[in-house]
């Protein structure tokens, strides 16, 4: 019996260290963040992020590599506060034996005042680098809006007298 706990342990132990997470605070967001991670095995990283407002929000990931499969990450993902960022992979090969490979990965979303995660998880094998962004432009208050169809009514009533005087 001593003999079985002390090997589970052991595979216990092998398979953390294997893998890792980090969560990293990238503060106040408005208008772009950026991070990079060097990592190795299995991996999730999560960055958290805080919006003081309504924002559409834009995020990404990139993973690339020259000497592909070495340096690119297996199962490449990434979400955005829950929901998965579309991903789109691509291969050239630049010299005989040279083939540069990049994985990116994107989403847009509104919203709202709060504390927002982004979470890049993979299998990185014996290593391999990524970096990404986040990135917040306002979203116009309704009252903007009407202050704009106003403005543009008041033009309109305008270029219509001016042709009457005509």
């Amino acid at each position: 019996m001593q003999f079985k706990s002390t090997v589970l342990a052991a595979a216990l132990a092998l398979a953390a260290a294997g893998s890792h997470a980090d969560v990293i605070n990238l503060g106040d967001v408005p208008p772009t963040a950026t991070f990079a991670g060097t990592v190795a095995g299995v991996f999730t990283n999560t960055y958290q992020f805080t919006l003081t407002g309504d924002y559409a929000v834009s995020a990404g990931a990139l993973n690339f590599s020259v000497f592909a499969p070495y340096g690119l990450i297996s199962g490449f993902s990434a979400s955005l506060n829950g929901q998965s960022l579309l991903g789109n992979s691509s291969s050239t090969n630049v010299a005989p034996g040279v083939t540069f490979t990049s994985q990116s990965l994107a989403g847009l979303m509104n919203l709202s005042a709060g504390t927002y995660t982004l979470t890049v998880s993979g299998d990185a094998g014996a290593g391999a680098t990524f970096t990404g962004y986040v990135q917040a432009v306002p979203v116009p208050e309704p009252e903007t809006y009407a202050m704009l169809a106003a403005g543009l009514g008041v033009i309109g009533f305008v270029a219509s007298r001016r042709r009457r005087d005509i």
